[in-house]
């Protein structure tokens, strides 16, 4: 469906919305991506329908915000996780609005079910992640994640190495100093740059209990398509050449999404899995209105 279809729909909607499509929960080592762009949800009606779904908590955090943009893509943000989470209880349908959440003793938010007596529980983890031009949700079960967007043209105010040298492991900071191309040097930063915060939401313990500069994110020499996670402590000099000293309990995905960002995702490896690689589904979505799938992988 065109955007400009999109809109006509959106503002002729009344307050009678359908239900959210069921799904069944992601597979092991499976991730789901769910995103929303904000520009493209304009009908007054649907953003005061979303506003409905938050709890009164939710809805004094959005008030207090300043500035229309700011409350809309926190309205959105949470619209976005309630929804997404909803979906796939397919045994007992849980409507969005009642799901309550609770926090770990690190501030990361998680679905507080035991308020829930006739649920069945499903081992989902969840996180979130969001830009001025897009918000990101992804969903695992059994094992943790972290999910992390860039825009692609973010700049970078200061010299991408020197700043590269304050937050960076030494090797990453040689990593970049190979690339001649001012331009190419950029992207891999942010690349890294959103790989590191992925793992360390993945973690669930806060920036100071996994500072940027106490790991290296390393692309797999013979696939570049796969990123493994080294501690410094166990770093040597050789190390960019070297994998086999790195830790295996954590998987990594780089992607694009919608043409204008980069996408991290980071979940804890599965001893189930034997090894198998990450699979990633994305879908698009304006809740109630469209769900679109948009691949089954698109790694960088």
């Amino acid at each position: 469906m065109r955007i400009s279809v999109m809109s006509q729909l959106q503002r002729s909607f009344s307050m009678e919305f359908p239900s959210l499509v069921s799904l069944k929960l992601p597979s092991p080592m499976e991730t789901h991506l769910w995103y929303i762009r904000p520009d493209e949800v304009k009908s007054p009606s649907l953003l005061k329908h979303y506003s409905q779904l938050l709890s009164p908590s939710e809805k004094d955090q959005v008030s207090q915000l300043r500035g229309d943009a700011l409350k809309k893509n926190a309205l959105l943000a949470r619209t976005l996780v309630r929804t997404t989470i909803a979906r796939y209880q397919t045994n007992n349908a849980v409507d969005p609005r009642s799901l309550m959440f609770k926090k770990n003793i690190y501030g990361k938010p998680e679905v507080d079910w035991q308020n829930y007596k006739n649920c069945n529980i499903p081992p989902l983890h969840f996180n979130i992640s969001h830009t001025d031009s897009l918000i990101v949700c992804g969903v695992t079960v059994h094992v943790p994640i972290g999910i992390d967007v860039e825009d692609k043209e973010r700049k970078i105010k200061h010299d991408v190495l020197a700043f590269a040298e304050r937050f960076y492991s030494a090797d990453e900071v040689k990593f970049l100093s190979t690339i001649p191309d001012p331009e190419s040097q950029r992207k891999e930063f942010i690349k890294l740059w959103t790989l590191k915060e992925a793992y360390v939401k993945a973690l669930g313990k806060g920036f100071s209990a996994a500072p940027f500069n106490t790991f290296t994110i390393q692309s797999k020499a013979e696939t570049k398509e796969e990123y493994s996670l080294c501690k410094t402590s166990e770093m040597t000099a050789s190390s960019l050449e070297k994998t086999n000293k790195c830790d295996r309990e954590w998987k990594f995905a780089l992607l694009e999404l919608a043409d204008s960002h980069y996408a991290a995702i980071c979940i804890e490896d599965d001893q189930a899995s034997g090894g198998a690689p990450m699979r990633v589904i994305v879908r698009k979505t304006i809740p109630f209105v469209e769900d679109e799938l948009i691949s089954e992988s698109k790694l960088l």
